[in-house]
């Protein structure tokens, strides 16, 4: 089941994401500083309890929220990035540098100090500017890159052409042209959302809602819309008649299968999957997954899967990053998590998991996690660090030599 992707190619990149929301005077700290990156062709597991940020990271990353501080970074471009970061870094500098520049002996002193202070503000705005471009321009200068291939492309193919042919090929690269136009860098993710129920709209025939990517792309052949359709539903185990009907007349399961239809009809090339078997029965979760891994397989799709079960989450994953009050605080390999847990919520949730075995049941012990007993972190703040190849932890220094005997 695993895959090797040491080699391949980094498709999605998160850099310290930051997404905070005003909270009366104070502001809540949704995802706090999170980094991981998601290799082609790999399931990289996100978990953690309910609230603790995983859905956030990933409607930031799909740019339904304008993240506050950080870089998403997709196929190499950068498609979003906050400014709070160069803002912090811009009051930190004049905070510092005030108290340099009274302290300077000679006035010579106070101008380097100064002119060193204006440096950095210089740079870190020419930064805000920079991410505020990339925000705005990503799509548009993946748009032009797409137009530029077909003007390569087909006008030579229409000179050589001749009659039928010729009308063919222009009116297919005219109509590829529109779609070109049209594109967005991030119509490249897609998302199965949690509530099957909420996310699909009531007043949509199941075709309509499927189609609906398609046409805001500009596909408008009936045909090729309705061909498309039927190839979905097929795909994901429902059948062509179902195209006509209402979201009303399919039960959980069946509505999540049109979720993932939907997103899969864009082709992406990532999809994120936030807690799609959650709210369905025990036996339809594992028929979900079952799909999702054979679309996975045959598409290859990478995918995000965010989930707050770990025994899913072990079955599907090939890395799995765990996130407590939007940090993350531990991510390894699906099979070195599971055999070596060392921060103490991961292990708090990996002894949550019920197996049918009622003897086993009987001895199992709940670990609970509190963070003010488990961690001291007054004098020695932790960071996310390497404690083995691949393998990350949130921790300080001495628990970061604690962790390296426990590998031992």
């Amino acid at each position: 089941m695993q895959n090797n992707h040491m080699d391949s190619e980094v498709l999605l990149k998160v850099e310290h994401l930051c997404q905070y929301f005003p909270m009366g005077g104070s502001e809540l700290k949704a995802v706090d500083d999170v980094n991981f990156e998601i290799k082609k062709g790999e399931v990289f597991g996100l978990v953690g309890e309910s609230g603790c940020g995983k859905t956030t990271t990933g409607r930031s990353i799909i740019k339904l929220y304008d993240i506050t501080s950080g870089n998403v970074y997709f196929k190499g471009i950068r498609i979003a990035a906050g400014k709070r970061s160069y803002l912090d870094a811009i009051s930190k500098a004049k905070e510092s540098y005030k108290e340099k520049i009274a302290a300077a002996a000679s006035d010579e002193e106070k101008q380097r100090l100064k002119k060193e202070l204006a440096g950095i503000i210089e740079d870190n705005k020419k930064k805000i500017k920079e991410a505020e471009y990339d925000q705005k321009n990503c799509d548009k200068e993946y748009s032009d890159e797409l137009v530029k291939k077909l003007q390569e492309k087909y006008p030579p193919m229409i000179e050589k052409a001749q009659g039928g042919e010729k009308q063919k090929l222009s009116a297919e690269y005219k109509a590829e042209l529109y779609k070109a136009k049209r594109t967005k860098l991030v119509t490249q993710i897609q998302m199965i959302f949690q509530d099957p129920i909420a996310s699909l709209d009531p007043r949509m025939t199941i075709r309509d809602i499927i189609a609906e990517g398609l046409v805001i792309q500009g596909e408008k052949n009936k045909q090729v819309i309705d061909q498309k359709v039927f190839e979905m539903l097929e795909l994901v185990g429902l059948v062509r008649e179902h195209a006509g009907r209402y979201p009303h007349e399919f039960s959980g399961g069946q509505r999540q299968r049109i979720g993932v239809a939907r997103s899969v009809i864009m082709n992406p090339d990532l999809i994120i999957a936030d807690e799609p078997v959650s709210a369905l029965d025990v036996s339809i979760q594992a028929q979900v997954i079952n799909l999702l891994n054979d679309l996975r397989k045959s598409l290859g799709l990478t995918i995000l899967f965010i989930a707050h079960d770990l025994s899913v989450v072990k079955y599907f994953s090939d890395r799995i990053g765990v996130m407590y009050f939007g940090k993350m605080v531990e991510l390894a390999s699906s099979e070195e998590l599971f055999l070596n847990p060392l921060h103490p919520y991961t292990k708090s949730l990996l002894s949550a998991i019920p197996l049918p075995d009622p003897i086993y049941e009987k001895k199992r012990k709940r670990i609970s996690y509190n963070p003010l007993v488990e961690h001291d972190y007054s004098v020695d703040k932790p960071s996310f660090r390497e404690v083995k190849p691949g393998h990350f932890v949130q921790c300080n220094e001495s628990e970061y030599e604690k962790y390296l005997s426990i590998l031992k």
